[in-house]
């Protein structure tokens, strides 16, 4: 038995965010919060969100302090601001870290610091009304019930249960995206979609969202890697980012983000390239209980098959392909990236630990998890 939803409504389109003044307006806001990074600021984008504010008579303070992989002193920081402040709104503009710590703060105006009380709890006095603008095409955290946090204290990610009222989906925002992060934000995206479709529990409303996410991804990520300013192609990767968080929001993601959560903690790997590397490994293993799946996968990125291939041969066939696309977008090897086959195989019992492991298929053993690393290292080069 599966279920499936939406979380809170989508505006999308060139000029989606001039909408933003009217909206939060509707929503009954006079004083907002605009939570953001240094990044946002630099392109020009928090300019061009304060002006439309001040157009609509909105008052706001500016909380800029996000740094990728929010930690929960950042969280809690905001947090306090933002009682002190006494907003009646909190608008998000970036991209998933922004958007993640927007939400421990929302968790925070109306209950006690720190953000560490509400891990994985759903039970608090709910926030303000939150606005997510979307300014990367990766984490689809505009459209997720979940807010990560980087919990320093146990040195792991953990999350908050907490959703959005509004997202709003611009791709203009998104032209000034960098190269690199371009691609691994892309490949995030790529990754949220191929485990929504081989999970445990998995819908058909999960599933047609993540084959047309796959299928903006292949069509249009190395364009975006080669020419940021090719809108349409921008536009794709937005749809794709939001098709693919919806999708994983209800089917959930699985061993590939446990492996990328591992190698993001122990290296410091940015999360976008630690999914690309798992996923090939990922799709072999999923391969063996659900090829059907795995097949899906192949499909939605150009890939024929005849029908009579094992479940080894479909799992196999689908990871040459992940691996030749990775390789096309820039992806680096682990070697590439400096970590040793020893020490990426050293980190199995963190695999098996991480919490979206049990939204996998098939339980895995630490043993397999290391055969599955040391095949990351030396399939990928």
């Amino acid at each position: 038995m599966g279920k499936y939803s939406i979380t809170n409504p989508v505006i999308y389109g060139v000029g989606a965010v001039n909408s933003l003044g009217e909206e939060i307006s509707e929503l009954g806001c006079k004083k907002v919060m605009v939570v953001t990074d240094e990044g946002v600021s630099k392109a020009g984008i928090l300019d061009k969100i304060k002006k439309i504010l001040k157009a609509s008579n909105i008052e706001y303070i500016v909380y800029d302090k996000i740094i990728e992989d929010p930690p929960d002193y950042i969280v809690n920081e905001g947090g306090q601001l933002a009682k002190d402040e006494q907003i009646d709104g909190i608008i998000a503009v970036g991209g998933g870290s922004s958007m993640d710590a927007a939400k421990g703060i929302n968790v925070l105006f109306n209950n006690e610091l720190p953000v560490s009380k509400y891990y994985g709890n759903p039970f608090y006095n709910k926030g303000l009304p939150l606005v997510m603008v979307v300014t990367t095409a990766g984490t689809g955290s505009e459209n997720t019930s979940i807010g990560v946090i980087t919990d320093t204290e146990n040195n792991n990610k953990n999350s908050v249960i907490a959703t959005q009222t509004l997202a709003i989906l611009d791709p203009e925002l998104t032209l000034t995206v960098p190269r690199e992060y371009t691609m691994a934000t892309g490949m995030d995206v790529f990754s949220h979609a191929v485990e929504a479709l081989t999970a445990k529990e998995t819908n058909p409303h999960s599933d047609v969202l993540a084959i047309a996410a796959i299928k903006k991804i292949v069509k249009s990520l190395l364009v975006c890697v080669e020419d940021g300013n090719d809108l349409d192609a921008r536009s794709d990767l937005l749809i794709a980012s939001n098709f693919a968080g919806i999708a994983f929001n209800d089917a959930l993601v699985h061993l590939g983000h446990s492996i990328a959560h591992s190698i993001g903690a122990k290296f410091h790997v940015v999360h976008g390239v630690a999914c690309a590397l798992a996923e090939p490994e990922v799709m072999k293993y999923a391969s063996k209980f659900e090829s059907d799946r795995v097949k899906i996968v192949g499909e939605a990125m150009g890939l024929k098959f005849s029908g009579g291939e094992t479940d080894e041969e479909i799992g196999e066939k689908v990871a040459s392909r992940i691996r030749e696309f990775s390789k096309k977008v820039g992806v680096k090897s682990i070697e590439e990236l400096g970590i040793k086959k020893g020490e990426l195989v050293g980190i199995a019992n963190m695999v098996i630990n991480d919490v979206t492991i049990g939204f996998a298929p098939e339980p895995i053993t630490e043993k397999e998890a290391e055969k599955i690393l040391a095949n990351i290292f030396d399939n990928y080069k």
